[in-house]
């Protein structure tokens, strides 16, 4: 389920977003969309909607069972461990209607927050897991995974890694691998059964937080890769650095992994493997935690 609400939206955008969702009220869009196709959308909004506002609140299967994306708004998203609240400006006392607002770290609740980041800066960090996979397709119900990559991190530093190849009765298209270098000659010599990489990932994972890059779509289908081998993953927190990457950096072309490296200065030789691109991630989330 997706709920949008725009204002300051211009005609030709309206009349884009009515193609795919229903306007209820002025500004509101209502509808249910696929992971790919309501990213799309997002992104037309952000690029066509100018000096207009838009959130977007959608189901996802994290412990709110739903999360925010705002775009152009004062009104912000901020995790709160694990969890996403929304940020509000507060209007200062003797405010003439001018629009003032108190600046972030000047309530006390702002202050304790603070010394509370700082004395937990000096504590060992929670440790937290980067996945990343490579599938056949977009549809976790039809498509398959052919290579998953984990890591482990704590305070801050890489632990340990793992990555393999799953074997699946699915052919890999050309255009997955010229994106991949992944081939169904490769997957089927080095992969692990569906059984034995779930089983892994399972172990591997745990109870620790699961970061990232549109980390949903890998959830889904591990998930959807745990229904078919009759066992079940429990994934109670994740964390979405590409949201991160919308909420902080406005001035990038687009938001594609690719693209959010290459302005972070990261070496994109080997991207569009699990492997690599499980480490970019894990970079680009480092390099967030500095602005």
């Amino acid at each position: 389920m997706i709920v949008l609400c725009v204002t300051n939206c211009p005609p030709g955008l309206r009349g884009d977003l009515s193609k795919w969702l229903s306007e209820i009220n002025t500004g509101v869009y209502v509808g249910r969309l696929s992971a790919r196709v309501r990213e799309e959308l997002w992104d037309r909004v952000c690029t066509y909607i100018k000096n207009g506002q838009a959130t977007m609140v959608y189901s996802t299967n994290n412990e709110q069972g739903y999360t925010f994306l705002t775009h152009n708004t004062t009104w912000k998203p901020v995790d709160f461990e694990g969890i996403t609240l929304m940020q509000k400006p507060v209007s200062m006392s003797g405010d003439t209607g001018q629009g003032s607002f108190l600046s972030r770290g000047f309530s006390n609740a702002s202050k304790y927050e603070k010394i509370s980041r700082v004395q937990n800066a000096h504590r060992t960090s929670v440790d937290y897991v980067v996945i990343d996979i490579e599938t056949t397709g977009l549809d976790y119900d039809k498509d398959r995974i052919i290579e998953i990559a984990l890591i482990k991190v704590a305070d801050g530093v890489i632990i340990d890694q793992f990555q393999c190849f799953v074997k699946s009765d699915q052919e890999i298209s050309g255009n997955v691998e010229k994106l991949t270098g992944i081939t169904k000659d490769i997957v089927d010599k080095q992969g692990l059964s569906e059984q034995v990489a779930f089983e892994r990932v399972k172990e591997f994972i745990g109870d620790s937080l699961v970061i990232g890059y549109n980390v949903q779509f890998d959830v889904n289908f591990i998930q959807k890769l745990g229904k078919r081998v009759n066992e079940d993953i429990i994934i109670r927190k994740t964390k979405d650095v590409l949201h991160m990457v919308r909420r902080e950096l406005d001035e990038v072309p687009n938001y594609k992994l690719e693209t959010v490296a290459k302005y972070f200065s990261l070496d994109i030789s080997n991207i569009h493997r699990a492997q690599e691109d499980c480490i970019l991630t894990y970079k680009i989330y480092c390099e967030l935690n500095k602005l």
